[in-house]
C-alpha cells in the first residue's frame, strides 16, 4: 500500500519598491460572491468557517500532479465524504480532551483535495493519498464510498490520520530517538520489492501458487522482523511513525498487541522486532502527551468505538 509524500518548500519572494504619495492608490481587493452549490455551502460551514480548511471538490487539474491519469470525484460522494473527516477524524479528536480538541483546529490541513479514482504510479503501485507541506491532504478513491465497505472505510481512514500524522512531525519534527531504533534496517525504495521477496519465499517453500493473503503475511513478518509495522513503514522514518500513529488508531488493541507486540513461541524469530516496536510505541505515545496532551490510547477508543457502530461487511 503506497503513500507519496511529498515536501514541498515554497520560498517566498517579496520586492519591495518605494512609490511617491501622488502615485499611491488604496487596493480594493476583488469581491466574488459565495456560491449557493449545495455542496460548496456545506463545505463553507463545517470546514472552511469551522477549521479554515478549503475542500477542492471541483476538478482542476493544478492540484494534482500530471503524471497521473485520474478521474473527479462524483458530486454525490461529496458530502458522505466530509461527514466521514468530520466522524472519524474532526471529531474523536474533539471528544478525547480539551486539548485534543485545539489541537484539531489548529492543525488541520488548510486544504483538503477530493480526487474520485486511485492515483496509480508508474511502477504498478497506487497512490492512496498524500500531504503537501503541511498544508494539503489529497484523498483518492472516493468514488468507491461504501460505508459498509470495512475494506474501503479502513483504507479511507488510515490515508487521512496517516497523512495528518506528516504533517504534524513537519510542523515539530520527529519525536526524539525515534530513528535510532532501527535505523540502520530502513530500505528507502527497496521497500516495494518486500512483497516480491516474500512471494519467492513462498514458492521456495514450495507453494507454487500463493495466494495475496500469504504473501501480504510474509511480507508483513518481514516488516516487523525489521522493527516496522507495515513493508511501506520500512521505507523511511517518516512514512513508519505515520503507520504506528495511523495502524495503533485503526487496530483493535488485541489485534495489535498479538500482531506487534506479544512473543509469539511459534514466531520467535520476530522477537527482536517486536521489542523494537514495543520502543516505538511508548515514544509515539509519549511524543503526543508532551507536546500536546493527547492520549492516543483514548483517541483509538472513540474512534474504534465509532467504527463499530456502523454495518459493515
Amino acid at each position: 500500500m503506497k503513500r507519496s509524500i511529498l515536501y514541498i518548500c515554497c520560498l517566498s519572494l517579496c520586492c519591495f519598491m518605494s512609490c511617491s504619495d501622488d502615485e499611491s492608490t488604496n487596493y480594493v481587493p476583488e469581491s466574488k460572491e459565495l456560491s449557493t452549490d449545495e455542496i460548496d455551502v456545506y463545505f463553507q460551514e463545517n470546514f472552511q468557517e469551522k477549521y479554515g480548511s478549503t475542500v477542492r471538490w471541483q476538478w482542476i487539474d493544478k492540484y494534482v500532479d500530471i503524471n497521473y491519469i485520474v478521474a473527479p470525484a462524483m458530486r454525490k460522494v461529496l458530502i458522505p465524504t466530509g461527514e466521514m473527516i468530520r466522524r472519524f477524524w474532526i471529531e474523536p479528536f474533539i471528544l478525547e480532551s480539551k486539548a485534543s480538541g485545539e489541537f484539531i483546529r489548529k492543525h488541520f490541513p488548510p486544504e483538503i483535495v477530493c480526487v474520485g479514482s486511485e492515483l496509480r504510479n508508474a511502477d504498478g503501485t497506487r497512490t492512496l493519498g498524500y500531504a503537501d507541506a503541511g498544508v494539503r491532504i489529497t484523498l483518492t478513491e472516493l468514488n468507491y464510498f461504501d460505508l459498509t465497505n470495512r475494506e474501503w472505510v479502513i483504507q479511507q481512514l488510515h490515508t487521512m490520520h496517516h497523512e495528518f500524522s506528516h504533517i504534524i512531525h513537519q510542523t515539530y519534527k520527529m519525536p526524539n530517538g525515534f530513528n535510532k531504533i532501527t535505523e540502520d534496517t530502513y530500505t528507502g525504495q527497496a521497500w516495494k520489492d518486500i512483497n516480491t521477496n516474500a512471494q519467492a519465499e513462498l514458492i521456495e517453500k514450495g507453494i507454487s501458487s500463493p495466494t495475496t493473503h500469504e504473501i501480504d503475511s510474509v511480507a508483513q513478518n518481514m516488516a516487523i522482523q525489521r522493527g516496522m509495522l507495515t513493508p511501506y513503514g520500512t521505507s523511511s522514518e517518516f512514512e513508519d511513525f505515520a503507520e504506528f500513529v495511523s495502524l495503533y488508531l485503526l487496530t483493535e488493541p488485541a489485534v495489535f498487541e498479538e500482531t506487534y507486540i506479544a512473543s509469539d513461541p511459534k514466531r520467535t524469530f520476530l522477537d527482536e522486532g517486536k521489542a523494537n516496536i514495543d520502543k516505538k510505541l511508548a515514544l509515539v505515545k509519549e511524543y503526543y502527551v508532551s507536546n500536546f496532551s493527547i492520549d492516543l490510547t483514548h483517541l483509538r477508543e472513540i474512534i474504534l468505538q465509532r467504527l463499530n457502530e456502523i454495518n459493515m461487511k
